[in-house]
């Protein structure tokens, strides 16, 4: 009971409104919700009621609303198909996160249940929301169907796949901006050089890419290849696509190499003391855990060390 028809991987199929405009980002999530609904039918069925419920979150939080929720605002904003399709996956994942969670909070997850049905049927025959007008919704939470696992139908994979690379992608530039001390307000030229297999794939989602990430649209390009580093920019790889950062008027290249010279110049320093304690009779004579959390942080300052030369490298 309103639930609305799997979406197939981004652009194909068949729906209400000719061929369904289902995106990267409304496959995954809906590929997503398959896979916690199968997990937690599995978890309730064996009593792990806590990890069913830590799973339920997290989809919730660091899915469904870190991600999903923010890319469905751009896409409700286009208007025509792409509108009426994320509004589609939109209100269906919803509904069964709260359906999910009402054993666990259920008086709240019936008000929040109770406002989107509400909703819903004011504005569903503006839009077309199928489920909804024909009333497939019942009067309250507590008498509506349990979400039961729904069958892969081959598709999951790919969708799953294609967004974990785009999450990889602007988690890969938010790093370097970070990194960079770069202003979140600050919109950046770049270059992105994707494998043939996936050149479609980052053209279609480059708005999206560009928008979580800092980047400025309309000077973001895509190529499918490129003859070595641009001047002025710096490269990074992820979600196996090569990108290319311009810092021109944002970065004070010179003074940024001072500042990564003098934390490796400090990481370094602190190498060297750990590794002359660790090297003396201490090692030896202190506890365990003590020798332990010393190889730790000597661990910790290499690691820092090895990135701050990859950012020195990344000037030159």
């Amino acid at each position: 009971e309103g639930e609305t028809d799997s979406p197939p991987p981004a652009g194909e199929g068949q729906g209400v409104r000719g061929t369904p405009q289902y995106s990267t980002a409304d496959a995954w999530i809906w590929a997503r919700q398959k896979q916690l609904r199968k997990s937690v039918h599995y978890l309730f069925s064996t009593h792990q009621y806590g990890e069913a419920g830590r799973q339920i979150y997290d989809f919730f939080w660091s899915e469904f609303a870190d991600w999903y929720l923010e890319i469905a605002k751009l896409q409700l904003a286009e208007g025509g198909d792409r509108a009426f399709y994320t509004a589609d996956v939109l209100v269906s994942v919803l509904d069964t996160c709260l359906r999910l969670l009402h054993p666990f909070t259920p008086f709240i997850t019936e008000d929040l249940w109770g406002r989107l049905r509400t909703a819903c049927l004011a504005t569903a025959p503006k839009i077309g929301l199928p489920d909804v007008i024909d009333g497939n919704w019942p009067s309250a939470l507590i008498v509506a169907g349990w979400p039961e696992p729904m069958e892969e139908e081959g598709w999951e994979d790919r969708a799953l796949a294609d967004f974990i690379r785009l999450q990889d992608i602007v988690r890969g530039i938010r790093n370097q901006r970070a990194e960079k001390n770069i202003k979140p307000n600050v919109r950046l030229a770049a270059i992105l050089v994707p494998s043939p297999d996936n050149l479609t794939a980052i053209q279609t989602d480059a708005a999206i890419i560009a928008t979580l990430s800092g980047l400025d649209t309309d000077a973001l390009q895509i190529l499918p290849t490129l003859e070595g580093k641009p001047d002025g920019h710096i490269g990074l790889v992820a979600g196996g696509v090569g990108i290319y950062l311009s810092l021109a008027g944002t970065v004070d290249t010179a003074e940024e190499r001072a500042r990564l010279e003098k934390s490796l110049t400090e990481a370094q320093s602190h190498i060297e003391r750990l590794e002359k304690l660790l090297s003396s009779p201490f090692a030896q004579k202190a506890p365990p855990q003590v020798v332990q959390g010393e190889q730790a942080k000597l661990a910790g300052f290499k690691e820092t060390a090895e990135k701050l030369r990859g950012q020195l490298e990344g000037l030159e």
